[in-house]
C-alpha cells in the first residue's frame, strides 16, 4: 500500500463571496438559487396574502409558500435571507412597537394593613408585579417599609401607653389594698 501524504491546504481568498467560505462554484450553483426561491416564494406568499386581505406573519407566510411549492419556505429561511426579510417586514400586518415599555404602575396611596387582604391571588398578584418597571417597585417597597417602620412606631407607642397606664392600676391597686389593710386594722 502506497502511503499518502498530507496536502497542503491553502486558505481560499476571493472577494466575490462576502457573506461564507464557500467556494465560488457552490455559492453561484447551490446557495444563490436557494436565496432566489426563498425570496420568489415570500413575495408570492406575502402578495397571495395582501390580495386575500389575509393577516401576514411569518407563520402565514411560511404555510402559504407551500400552496406554490410542495417544500415551502421555513419561518427561519425567511428571518435568514436578508432581501426575504426585508419583503416581509414591509408588508406584515404586526408592525410592532416603538419599544413601548409597559405602563408603570404607580402607587397610589401607601400600602395600609387594610388594604392587602390575607386570602389574595398572590398569583395574580405577582404577575402584577411583574409588569411594573423597576423604579415603580423601588417605590412601592419604599412606601412599604415606610408604612411598617410607621405602624411599628405606633404599636411600640401603644405598648408604651398599656404598659404606663398598667403600671398606673398597678400602683393605685396595690394604694387600695394598703387602704383597705388600714381601715380593717384600726
Amino acid at each position: 500500500m502506497k502511503r499518502i501524504e498530507k496536502t497542503r491546504s491553502e486558505p481560499f481568498t476571493s472577494d466575490s463571496k462576502p457573506d461564507s467560505d464557500a467556494p465560488l462554484w457552490l455559492q453561484e450553483q447551490v446557495y444563490m438559487p436557494k436565496r432566489q426561491r426563498t425570496i420568489d416564494l415570500v413575495k408570492r406568499s406575502v402578495n397571495a396574502q395582501l390580495k386575500d386581505k389575509q393577516r401576514v406573519s411569518l407563520s402565514t407566510v411560511a404555510a402559504k409558500s407551500r400552496e406554490f411549492d410542495e417544500k415551502g419556505i421555513s419561518e427561519s429561511a425567511i428571518l435568514d435571507n436578508q432581501e426575504a426579510r426585508a419583503y416581509y417586514e414591509q408588508h406584515r400586518s404586526w408592525r410592532g412597537s416603538s419599544r413601548k415599555l409597559a405602563k408603570p404602575l404607580t402607587v397610589a396611596s401607601p400600602v395600609s394593613p387594610g388594604s392587602v387582604k390575607s386570602g389574595r391571588d398572590e398569583q395574580r398578584v405577582r404577575q402584577r408585579y411583574l409588569r411594573m418597571s423597576k423604579e415603580a417597585l423601588v417605590e412601592r417597597l419604599i412606601t412599604a417599609e415606610r408604612t411598617v417602620a410607621e405602624q411599628r412606631e405606633r404599636w411600640l407607642g401603644q405598648q408604651d401607653e398599656v404598659l404606663t397606664w398598667r403600671m398606673r392600676a398597678e400602683s393605685a391597686e396595690a394604694q387600695v389594698q394598703s387602704l383597705r389593710k388600714k381601715k380593717e386594722h384600726s
